[in-house]
C-alpha cells in the first residue's frame, strides 16, 4: 500500500536537458507571435490597406499617372505610393521585437532558442514571407484596377510580364520587404520602438535631405548610398541610371542589411536580456 501512494504521489520527470526547438518550431511560433500580438497584425493590415486604397485612387483619378509632364510614359507609375507602405512596415520590423522586449516574453523565446540566431532569423523569414507574398497580391490586385480604370493609355492592354511593366512592379514590390527587415534589424539593435523609429526617421528618412547641409562638399554625395536613394532606383526598373545602376543599388541594400542585421545579431548574441 505504501509502495503504491509513493508511485501515485511521486511526480513525473522529464529530462529536457538536450530539448531544443526546430527550426520549423521557431518559425511557427514567430508566425503565431505575427497574427496574436494584436499591434502587429493591426500594423500589417493598415501598411497593406492603406497603399492598396491610395494606390486605386491615384489609378482611376488618373492625373499624377497621365499627365501631360511625363508621368504617364511610366506605366508602373502608381508603385510610386509603395514607399508609404514600406514606411509602415518599418515600424512593424521594428514592433516585431521591441515588443518582446517590452513585455519581457523575449526571456521565453530565448529559453526556446539558447542560440538566440535561430530566433533573429525565423523572425526575419516570416515576416519576408508575409510581407513579399501580400506585396505580390497587391501588385498584381493594382495591375488588374489599372487595366481596368484605363487611365495610363501606354499600359492600356500591356502584359503584367512586359519588360516595361514586371521591372518596376518587381522592384517596387520588393521594397516592401525590405522595410520590414531594415525595421527588425533597428529595433534589435535599440531595444525600444520609440528610439528605433526615431532612429529611422533621424538617418535614413530625413538624413538625405540634412546631411548634405553640413557635410563637406566631397562628402555630400555619400547621401546616394543610402538606403531610401538606392530603392528610388531600384523601384525605377531600369528607368534612372543616377547616381548609378539597379546593380549597384542591390548591393547596396544588401550591405545595409548586413550591416545593421549583422550588428543586431552580434549584440542579441551578447547583451543580457
Amino acid at each position: 500500500m505504501t509502495s503504491q501512494a509513493t508511485l501515485v504521489s511521486a511526480p513525473a520527470r522529464v529530462e529536457l536537458g538536450n530539448a531544443r526547438i526546430s527550426a520549423i518550431g521557431l518559425v511557427k511560433s514567430e508566425w503565431t507571435k505575427l497574427w496574436s500580438v494584436r499591434s502587429l497584425w493591426i500594423t500589417l493590415t493598415v501598411a497593406f490597406a492603406l497603399t492598396t486604397a491610395l494606390c486605386s485612387y491615384l489609378i482611376f483619378n488618373g492625373q499624377i499617372l497621365g499627365d501631360d509632364e511625363g508621368a504617364g510614359d511610366i506605366p508602373f507609375g502608381w508603385t510610386a505610393v509603395y514607399p508609404i507602405g514600406m514606411l509602415i512596415l518599418v515600424i512593424l520590423g521594428v514592433l516585431t521585437i521591441t515588443s518582446e522586449y517590452s513585455t519581457g516574453s523575449i526571456r521565453s523565446s530565448l529559453v526556446a532558442a539558447p542560440r538566440r540566431t535561430g530566433l533573429l532569423l525565423s523572425k526575419a523569414a516570416v515576416l519576408t514571407a508575409v510581407t513579399t507574398t501580400l506585396g505580390a497580391l497587391m501588385s498584381v490586385l493594382l495591375y488588374a484596377v489599372l487595366q481596368i480604370a484605363g487611365t495610363v493609355p501606354l499600359a492600356q492592354g500591356m502584359s503584367l510580364f512586359d519588360p516595361q511593366m514586371l521591372w518596376g512592379v518587381l522592384g517596387g514590390t520588393m521594397i516592401l520587404p525590405y522595410g520590414v527587415l531594415l525595421g527588425l534589424a533597428l529595433g534589435g539593435l535599440l531595444r525600444n520602438a520609440a528610439a528605433a523609429i526615431a532612429l529611422y526617421f533621424g538617418v535614413f528618412q530625413l538624413g538625405p535631405q540634412l546631411f548634405p547641409v553640413f557635410l563637406p562638399e566631397g562628402l555630400a554625395h555619400v547621401v546616394d548610398y543610402m538606403p531610401l536613394a538606392a530603392l528610388d532606383v531600384m523601384r525605377s526598373g531600369g528607368l534612372s541610371t543616377e547616381p548609378y545602376g539597379v546593380g549597384v543599388a542591390i548591393v547596396v541594400l544588401l550591405a545595409w542589411l548586413v550591416v545593421l542585421g549583422g550588428s543586431s545579431w552580434w549584440l542579441l548574441k551578447k547583451r543580457d536580456v
